[in-house]
């Protein structure tokens, strides 16, 4: 190859576009499709089932994503690699010893198995962006978070783009009311819903769970349900949508720590008589007291008068100082007020209680009595007078 024929390869190559590197941050339900529409701008019509590769972070190498970034596009200058992660891998404690002296060794094996396998989410992926993106490509990556601190997501900022559509969890565990108002106008608007009734909103908000994918799903059949008409009500939203907020599950154990059996009958009466599945509020239920359990065991470890302090104060001292693994799980003010709610029962109570709701769970499949009349039997027994 001569001199002149190399400087017009490199000079070809050059013309060539710089490879793409867009990085989403959020819950899967928020972030694929705004994924799938950058997908779209990108391979438009036939070309995406030839020129897209889809990964999950610890089923295939990474290296194999930049491989299938290097191939040469198929009826199509562009090629697209999308690659769908997890959230970071903890790393083991000194003092993770202990606690896993009571798990069976096979479960052991094959968690070791698979970390060995797939390995860090974020180191993998600086080692992806390190190797360089090939021209005329576009690479994908969404996960839940990613550590700002760390190497991959500061080459995001400097190299590529971030779209963050995480939701901020606001006081007492619920997200952020603003932007789950943004999201489920955002929602209203695809589905030709235009035309709100003062409230309208306000009650979906105050129905939304942390899921939102189990949100997105609602409002659907919200609107399904509103056939022709583009105008969306108060009482249509009362009458279709169920209440995943789940903020009914600490109002129930309130009231049986403070021993208003009245108060915890009258709840779930309001719930089953408004069409909510029993199953759903038992499975609701345990995982609430499962994890009460665990915050009861955080009291002991709290200085005195630390449960009569003020929540910001709270969160700034007596619960930055609780082992990790709990901040971990229940982050900012859920971990407060679970706390809270746990201190008013025994460790013995909630064993006790997390028992009866499997009792109640095996009658309500194996029994034709009314729901009502053994969510009441439960209530009789786990809240004596």
């Amino acid at each position: 190859m001569t001199a002149k024929s190399k400087d017009k390869q490199s000079g070809q190559s050059q013309d060539k576009p710089a490879g793409r590197a867009l990085l989403f941050l959020g819950e899967s339900s928020l972030v694929d499709p705004i994924v799938e529409q950058a997908i779209a701008r990108v391979l438009p019509g036939e070309a995406r089932s030839l020129n897209l590769e889809v990964f999950r972070h610890g089923e295939r190498p990474l290296d194999d994503a930049l491989a299938a970034l290097r191939q040469v596009g198929m009826f199509a200058v562009e090629r697209c690699v999308w690659i769908r992660g997890g959230a970071p891998r903890q790393k083991a404690k000194a003092g993770s010893k202990a606690e896993a002296k009571g798990k069976v060794e096979d479960a052991e094996d094959d968690e070791a198995e698979v970390e060995s396998r797939s390995g860090d989410f974020q180191d993998d992926l600086f080692a992806l962006l390190e190797a360089g993106l090939p021209p005329v490509t576009t690479l994908l990556v969404s996960a839940p978070s990613l550590d700002a601190r760390g190497r991959a997501y500061k080459w995001f900022a400097k190299n590529g783009e971030i779209h963050d559509l995480r939701v901020e969890v606001a006081r007492g565990g619920r997200p952020d009311a603003d932007r789950t108002r943004h999201i489920v106008e955002e929602r209203l608007r695809g589905a030709g819903i235009c035309d709100f009734e003062r409230g309208a909103i306000d009650e979906i908000v105050s129905r939304a769970g942390n899921n939102f994918g189990e949100l997105l799903q609602e409002i659907d059949r919200v609107c399904l349900g509103l056939g022709e008409t583009t105008r969306l009500g108060v009482a249509e939203v009362r009458s279709s949508m169920r209440d995943l907020a789940s903020t009914w599950v600490f109002d129930l154990t309130d009231a049986l720590g403070a021993r208003r059996l009245g108060k915890a009958e009258g709840l779930l009466e309001r719930l089953l008589g408004e069409g909510e599945v029993p199953q759903r509020l038992v499975a609701l239920l345990g995982t609430h007291v499962a994890s009460l359990i665990e915050a009861r065991a955080m009291v002991a470890l709290l200085p005195r008068g630390a449960l009569s302090m003020q929540g910001q104060d709270f969160l700034r001292g007596p619960l930055s100082s609780l082992p990790e693994a709990f901040r971990r799980r229940y982050s900012g003010w859920r971990g407060y007020f679970l706390i809270k709610a746990a201190a008013n029962f025994s460790i013995a109570e909630l064993g006790a209680i997390h028992r009866e709701i499997l009792v109640l769970d095996l009658a309500l499949k194996g029994s034709r009595t009314s729901p009502l009349l053994l969510f009441s039997s439960f209530l009789h027994r786990v809240c004596p007078a």
